[in-house]
């Protein structure tokens, strides 16, 4: 009898073990978010990463004897969702800075010629060859990452580099008071399949004609979009991951010993 009695509580004490190490790991994972977030906290357009937990809710998840929930299927970190919120508008000055207010993003071209999105309007301008049997030279608007930005036609947008710039509230583009072209600014209907890729871009499975022009975004110019990452508050949460990882850790070296006990003790009845 005494010896069924230790094995079940060892058997308790390896849940125990079990849900600090699930708690562990989904706290690195929440360090490695929060540490990301910090360190994009100054790039131009930046969406922050947040974490979505989930418990295991199958049958497989419980345990047949007690009813209670298998220490292994702990909650942990599901996926993670990018929050799409409006960052601050920040004043430059720089005609080719343009911010985006409201729902949408500019449309550029990849490496590979696959659209892709962008809250980021730091733009410049870069020289290409004139066309044949025309003699103007022409510039083409351009990402800092040297990626082409999008007119309404879907090609990339070419302006005279001698001439300035003027950007409208609908990305309607003019030079000398005529419009040249217009930013094709799209709204994904489901941002939620939106997958983040370096440089701060985004990619969309839908082809870039299914992306309808947005509606409630306005072009700022002047301006560029601050990242919607709060410093303070994710140091903050920092913070408070750290002690959550230490307290867990702490329940870990427990859960440790008192299995190490718990093993003695049986030893002594076998």
């Amino acid at each position: 009898m005494t010896s069924a009695l230790q094995l079940l509580s060892h058997r308790r004490m390896d849940a125990l073990t079990a849900t600090a190490a699930a708690g562990i790991r989904s706290r690195v994972e929440a360090l490695d978010l929060l540490a990301n977030n910090l360190a994009n906290a100054n790039s131009t357009g930046y969406k922050a990463d947040r974490e979505l937990y989930r418990r295991y809710a199958a049958d497989a998840a419980y345990d047949s004897t007690t009813g209670n929930q298998d220490p292994t299927q702990q909650p942990d970190i599901d996926s993670r969702w990018t929050d799409f919120s409006q960052g601050v508008l920040t004043p430059t000055g720089e005609p080719l800075d343009v911010a985006l207010e409201g729902a949408g993003f500019f449309a550029v071209s990849g490496a590979q010629g696959q659209p892709l999105y962008t809250r980021d309007g730091h733009f410049r301008l870069n020289l290409v060859e004139a066309p044949a049997g025309n003699p103007e030279r022409r510039a083409r608007l351009e990402t800092q990452d040297g990626l082409p930005v999008l007119g309404n036609d879907g090609k990339p947008v070419l302006l005279d580099p001698r001439r300035p710039v003027e950007f409208a509230r609908d990305g309607t583009l003019r030079q000398d008071g005529l419009a040249v072209n217009r930013l094709l600014v799209v709204d994904p209907a489901q941002t939620q399949q939106l997958q983040k890729r370096s440089g701060n871009y985004f990619s969309f499975d839908s082809p870039l004609a299914a992306a309808p022009r947005s509606l409630n975004a306005t072009v700022q110019q002047g301006r560029l979009e601050a990242a919607n990452v709060t410093p303070a508050e994710s140091a903050v949460r920092l913070i408070h991951v750290m002690r959550q990882f230490e307290s867990l850790q702490k329940a870990l070296q427990i859960g440790g010993e008192m299995n190490r006990r718990s093993v003695e003790e049986v030893a002594k009845f076998t």
